[in-house]
């Protein structure tokens, strides 16, 4: 009896991801893409991806709390040139965005404080080809 009383007082993991801590972490920065990898991690060279996956590489992603996400050009003083919007899915294991050309259900690779990486399906080298989109958090 004494261990049965032991195990159901057991805390919840304070560290498995929740819809709310996974939007805070989501929300709390501006996220710019680093670098785009194979899903084994290997850097993926710019001029072999399509141009909607090189030019995000030169925006700033906003993702809002209320589902918006904006796209921001770091070159005019962060103005909005796209926007659309954006969720969790109900597992918190990856994001619908609605944003003209970054359009789908991206799995979350990682999501930190410190990194952001999604998986997206897209062309490298003309065929189509799981990727890593990774992000770090800017200003």
């Amino acid at each position: 009896m004494l261990l049965g009383s032991l195990t159901a007082c057991q805390k919840d993991d304070p560290a498995a991801p929740t819809a709310t801590t996974q939007t805070e972490r989501l929300v709390a920065n501006n996220w710019q893409t680093t670098r785009v990898t194979t899903t084994d991690g290997q850097t993926i060279n710019r001029n072999r991806l399509n141009l909607s996956t090189q030019v995000l590489f030169d925006l700033k992603m906003q993702f809002r709390a209320d589902g918006r996400v904006s796209a921001l050009d770091p070159n005019q003083s962060n103005q909005i040139i796209n926007g659309g919007t954006w969720k969790l899915a109900a597992d918190n294991q990856s994001i619908d965005v609605d944003v003209t050309g970054f359009k789908g259900n991206f799995p979350i690779v990682q999501l930190s404080r410190n990194k952001l990486i999604l998986r997206q399906n897209a062309p490298v080298d003309g065929k189509a080809t799981d990727i890593n989109l990774e992000f770090d958090p800017v200003l």
